[in-house]
Parts: structure tokens; sequence; C-alpha cells
């Protein structure tokens, strides 16, 4: 076939593009790097993370969040033309995408997305929920008659829903995610500690040792930031079972969250919940969220195995059912 169909995932941080057959093609950080002086975009994805560090002072980085997507349209549409071209090379024809997207988009941030789509080279775009992405993307079945849980966990936000012969029948929203994790660590080493890190290396310690379940198997990490009276460099060794510390306010939200969409559930979908469990995907997802979760509410959870993936490769499931 000449014409390219795709999945894309289009999270708050990261973009990840997948083909038909389920093969990743690419998964870059969302980010442009801009001139400061003219406003140029110089460059996307890791390359744009790069220019930025090699450049500090004469390049800002800029990352079209959903919150703001109507706004920095324009920068979307770069970032996706160039994602496309990496991912896809020359094409004949221009590809046909479903892409995954949040469930409380407003209707002009749903827009500015399709417009950006198309503008970027896409020649027919599909929309399709996050939740309902993320479950095709880890094997949910959509045609057996029973209710399933799923809780897809972003950079920006986490989305519970309930779903029923491929519908979701209920669905709930927090702004909690992975950026938020990242920022309750940043706290955490600030209040315990003494010690100013940023964001980054918050998420490198989450990335490493943010571990949110009860464990004994202890891993330390040794993290350099400067400290609060002194403002010197000083380094911290931290262990993971601090993280459950670090992360426990925000994960309140999440909690909340997951249980609210239980309550709210029909008995007999609630029973099939109870049977089948809750699935968690999403980049945002913490080790040892699956057990902290069922250790919570006393129902068995699963983190995905491709967990970070899902959406785009159910987006990707998605299009190839409207074949």
């Amino acid at each position: 076939m000449l014409r390219k169909e795709i999945g894309i995932d289009i999270g708050t941080t990261q973009i990840s593009i997948c083909s038909l057959e389920g093969a990743l093609l690419l998964k870059e950080p969302n980010v442009a790097a801009i001139e400061i002086t003219t406003g140029k975009i110089l460059d996307v994805g890791n390359a744009a993370l790069r220019l930025h560090k090699e450049a500090q002072g004469h390049v800002q980085l800029c990352w079209p969040a959903w919150d703001y997507v109507v706004k920095r349209a324009n920068v979307l549409t770069t970032i996706l033309r160039t994602f496309l071209r990496r991912a896809l090379g020359r094409t004949l024809m221009r590809p046909h995408a479903m892409i995954s997207i949040p469930c409380d988009l407003t209707e002009s941030q749903i827009n500015a997305v399709e417009d950006a789509a198309l503008a970027a080279g896409i020649g027919h775009v599909y929309l399709l929920e996050a939740p309902l992405c993320a479950a095709l993307g880890v094997g949910v079945d959509f045609s057996v008659p029973v209710g399933q849980m799923v809780i897809h966990m972003g950079a920006s936000r986490t989305e519970a829903a309930v779903i029923f012969l491929g519908d979701m029948v209920a669905h709930k929203t927090t702004p909690v995610g992975g950026v938020q994790f990242d920022a309750a660590i940043a706290r955490y080493m600030r209040d315990k500690y003494q010690l100013h890190i940023g964001l980054r290396t918050a998420e490198r310690i989450k990335i490493r040792i943010g571990m949110v379940a009860d464990h004994s198997d202890i891993r330390r990490l040794d993290v350099k930031g400067r400290d609060m009276q002194t403002h010197e460099q000083r380094i911290v060794t931290i262990t993971s079972d601090k993280m459950k510390d670090a992360l426990k306010s925000v994960l309140v939200p999440v909690m909340d969250v997951a249980c609210a969409m239980i309550e709210e559930t029909a008995d007999e979908m609630r029973a099939d919940i109870a049977k089948g469990g809750i699935l968690l995907s999403g980049g945002g997802v913490l080790q040892g969220m699956d057990q902290f979760l069922a250790d919570f509410m006393g129902v068995r959870a699963t983190a995905a195995s491709n967990a970070d993936t899902a959406a785009a490769e159910g987006a990707a499931k998605a299009l190839a059912k409207l074949r």
C-alpha cells in the first residue's frame, strides 16, 4: 500500500507514532527549541533538548501542552511535520492517522489539534479518547460484553474509564501525572534535605528509584543539587523506600478518581471489574503503582508492559478496525 496509516499519541511531554502492524516508529519529546531573539523554531524533539543545553540563554523550549495547544498550534504543526518525516520518510500519499487525545479537551482544543495535524501533512485525521486507545493497546478485547476499567496516567493528567463493548460508559479525569510526580520529588528533596534540584533531575530520580509500593529490594541513588543555605553543590544519597513519602500527597487525587469511578459504576460492571481487575497504562505509571492501587482498593491491578506506548499502539489498532 502506498498510503501509510499510523497511530499517534500526542502527549504533554512525548509523542509516539506506531504503524498498523504495531511497530514503534518514533518516540520523542513533544518540544521545540525556539530562538529567543527571532522566535524561529530551530529544531524539535531530542535535538531541541540538546540544542537548548548547548545554547543556553539563546534558545528557549516550547512544550505545546494540551492546555495551551490553541495558542501554540503552529509549534505543534512543526513538531508533527518533522516527526512524520522522521518516522515515515518520503511518502507519495499523505498518511492517514488516528490520534489519541485526552477526554477533557475543549472543542477549540480538539479543532486546534485536528488543524495542526492536517497542516503537518496528514491526509485524514481521526481522533479517539486516550483511555480507549490505551485499552486497545494493552490488549483489551472490545467484543467481550464485560465491564473493564482502565486508568491511563500521562504527564499532566490521569484518566480513569470504565469500558463496555468499546464504549466509555463513564470516565473521570484529574490533573495529576508524571509532571506533578517530578515536582513532588523536587519538593521532597528541598524540604527533607534542603537540596534544590531541577525537574529533570527529579524525573531521573522517579525513573530510577520511584517505587510507591512497599518493597525489600532497596535501591540507592546519589543526587547532586544546590544546598539551600550555602548555595554550593552537594550530593545526597536517597533510597527507593523514601519515594512513597515523597509521592503520597500527589497520589491521593489519583486514588480518589479510581474510587469514584468504582462507586459510580453499576453493580454488574463493578463485579466484572472485581473479577478482571484494573489495567494501568501511560508514561506516568510509577514503579509499584499496580501493587499500591491493589492494596488501597482491594482490587487486582496490572501495569501494562507497554504502558508508555499503549495509547499510540491502540490508536493504530483502532485505525485498522476502520479499514
